[in-house]
């Protein structure tokens, strides 16, 4: 009778072992398809937005900016308002913002001094404020040419920018594809940084 219950408990214990290792395998195997199933559900997961991780990226309001355009009834310069999401705290790319829409803008009505398909390469304010504006070679190889439309659209371009920074920007400084020119179609000096003209 020994024999039989010792063979017995060690049946049991056969049994009692396979449903353990049985268990342990389930609960490793279940263990692994959650840890699988979460890991595909992050990358589905929406990103945050911008605006609500830094608050900072919040888009400027907008401002009013005057661009200098002519009029041709009167063949004058003339303040024309628009509105602009403009930089608050850097004043270089605030002027490029506000020359890139003088050289796009040209509503009903006006005239654009600015050669058109003319670009803004780059806009650098120096610690003397003067105002380093790099045009495409378009400003000079497309202009009509003259004295007056010569002047004109130097004045525009001065007009605009004294008037949006005031306090900032004391002279210009025009530039052609990174380099200083002479004139831009053979009539205004434009070596030296420029002030309005009276």
């Amino acid at each position: 009778m020994k024999h039989n219950s010792s063979a017995g408990f060690s049946r049991l214990l056969v049994i009692w072992g396979i449903t353990l290792v049985l268990v342990a395998v389930c609960l490793a195997a279940t263990l692994f398809l959650i840890k699988r199933s979460k890991q595909s559900v992050v990358p589905t997961a929406p990103p945050p937005l911008p605006t609500a991780a830094n608050p900072s990226d919040t888009p400027p309001p907008p401002q009013e900016v005057n661009l200098f355009l002519l009029d041709p009834t009167t063949l004058t310069l003339v303040p024309v308002k628009t509105e602009r999401r403009l930089h608050t705290t850097e004043p270089t790319k605030r002027l490029n913002q506000v020359v890139t829409a003088l050289i796009q803008e040209t509503p009903p009505n006006f005239r654009n001094t600015i050669p058109r398909g003319t670009l803004l390469n780059e806009t650098y304010i120096d610690t003397q404020q003067t105002a380093y504006l790099d045009f495409s070679s378009h400003l000079s190889e497309g202009h009509i040419g003259g004295t007056t439309a010569e002047l004109l659209t130097i004045t525009a371009i001065l007009k605009t920018v004294f008037d949006a920074f005031p306090d900032d920007i004391k002279q210009v400084q025009i530039l052609i594809d990174g380099e200083e020119v002479k004139t831009l179609a053979g009539h205004l000096n434009l070596s030296q940084p420029l002030h309005l003209f009276q």
